[in-house]
C-alpha cells in the first residue's frame, strides 16, 4: 500500500506541475517527492539506488514499481471524466508524444539523469538533517531539463496515452532511472573496495 501511496503523490507532484507550468510548476512537483520522504512511502526511484548496495532485491523492486503504476491509475482514473482532466489529458498527450519521438537510447539517457537527481534528492535530504531544500533542487532541475521519471511518466500515460504502445516508453525510462539512481551509490561502493 505504501508504494501506491507514492505513486498517487507523485501523480498529485503531475498534476500540480502540469496545472502551474514552468519553473514554479517544476518546484511545487516536488511536494509529491516531500510527502514520499516525510511518510517513508515506497517510490521507485526513491529505493532504485538500494541496488547498487544490495539493500533492494530486483523483486521487491518491482513491486514498488507497480505499486507506484497503480496509484498513478487512480488518480488518472478518477480526475479524467472531471473538468480538470480534459485540461490535464491534452498537456498529457503532448509529453506522451515528446516520448515516443524519442528513441530507446534517449528515455534512456533523460531516465539516468533523471535518476542520479533522484539519487541526490532522497539521499540529500536524508543526510542533510531532513531539509527539505535538498529534494527540492534536483527535483526542480530534472523537471526543467525534461529528463524521464519513470513514476511521473506513468501518471503521464495513464493520462495521456492513445495506444498501448505508448507505455513501452516506460522500459528505457525505467531501466535508466535505476542506471542513474545506482552510479553514486556504485562508485562509492566500488571506492571502499
Amino acid at each position: 500500500i505504501l508504494s501506491i501511496l507514492a505513486g498517487l503523490m507523485i501523480a498529485v507532484g503531475g498534476v500540480i506541475n502540469l496545472s502551474v507550468g514552468g519553473a514554479l510548476g517544476a518546484f511545487m512537483f516536488s511536494l509529491g517527492l516531500l510527502t514520499v520522504l516525510i511518510f517513508k512511502l515506497e517510490l521507485f526511484t526513491g529505493k532504485a539506488g538500494l541496488l547498487a548496495t544490495n539493500e533492494m532485491k530486483i523483486g521487491k523492486l518491482s513491486e514498488i514499481w507497480i505499486g507506484n503504476f497503480i496509484g498513478t491509475a487512480i488518480v488518472a482514473i478518477l480526475l479524467i471524466l472531471t473538468p480538470k482532466g480534459v485540461d490535464l489529458f491534452e498537456k498529457s498527450t503532448q509529453i506522451v508524444a515528446i516520448r515516443n519521438a524519442n528513441d530507446f537510447y534517449t528515455n534512456f539517457v533523460y531516465g539516468g539523469f533523471c535518476g542520479l537527481m533522484m539519487y541526490l534528492a532522497v539521499s540529500s535530504y536524508a543526510l542533510g538533517g531532513l531539509n527539505p531544500v535538498y529534494a527540492i533542487l534536483p527535483v526542480a532541475a530534472f523537471i526543467l531539463c525534461g529528463f524521464n521519471h519513470c513514476v511521473a511518466d506513468m501518471f503521464y500515460l495513464n493520462m495521456g496515452a492513445t495506444a498501448l504502445t505508448d507505455y513501452l516508453t516506460l522500459i528505457p525510462t525505467t531501466l535508466g532511472n535505476i542506471c542513474g539512481c545506482c552510479l553514486i551509490p556504485w562508485a562509492l561502493r566500488m571506492k571502499r573496495s
